[in-house]
């Protein structure tokens, strides 16, 4: 390759980077325009019979406010459909910013095989810096960050925690499952909620786990 020839792929390749700046740039302004026309049509909707324009109908509104979060969240109709039909649209918004969030990892203290406090204490010991989740749940710990992995803990090989969502603690907690009963739970892949029920039967009674799609179950 000449030199004349270098010379042209290296105009080329600074073209593309300058496009795709460029473009990347536009698309940055124009979500900040989306999101401005957000705001404006729940400023508008909140109070609407002040604020709107007579000439145009709250379905309009509602329209045009949820095919912009559509664009700015990439949503598809039916699930920005259902926000909004359960919420006012500034609490739909908010419910759908939330949804944007990164959730904290949590844990469940296995209590058949420790406390909650002292599987904290260790685990603090060992570079993970936790917490207990809330006062709603007495086995929920939240790691905020950790030195080392916290899925390979000899605490964690040794049963003493479970990674979980504490929102599939609730149904348990609901549920209230004592020892010795009989239990079927008909969604238990993938198991966080199942070896909870089990915790607290403290492994008496009969539990039986069953999913409709069997390949969770393996």
């Amino acid at each position: 390759m000449d030199e004349d020839e270098i010379e042209k792929v290296g105009v080329v390749t600074n073209t593309n980077k300058d496009r795709s700046a460029m473009d990347n740039l536009l698309a940055k302004e124009d979500l900040g325009i989306v999101n401005s026309r957000i705001q404006e049509s729940i400023r508008i909707l909140t109070n609407f019979r002040e604020l709107r324009d007579p000439n145009k109908t709250r379905t309009e509104y509602m329209t045009d406010l949820k095919n912009d979060v559509m664009t700015a969240f990439d949503y598809n109709l039916e699930m920005v459909e259902i926000f909004f039909s359960l919420f006012p649209p500034a609490e739909a918004l908010k419910c759908i910013e939330a949804n944007e969030e990164s959730r904290p990892v949590t844990i469940r203290t296995n209590t058949l095989k420790t406390k909650r406090r002292d599987l904290a204490k260790t685990l603090i010991q060992r570079g993970i810096n936790c917490e207990p989740i809330g006062k709603w749940s007495k086995v929920g710990l939240k790691i905020y960050d950790s030195q080392i992995p916290f899925g390979a803990t000899p605490e964690y090989l040794a049963g003493h925690y479970i990674v979980q969502s504490p929102s599939s603690f609730c149904p348990v907690m609901a549920l209230c499952p004592q020892p010795g009963e009989r239990i079927l739970d008909m969604a238990a892949a993938p198991g966080g909620k199942t070896t909870y029920i089990a915790q607290l039967m403290k492994n008496s009674g009969v539990l039986f786990a069953n999913d409709v799609k069997a390949e969770r179950l393996k």
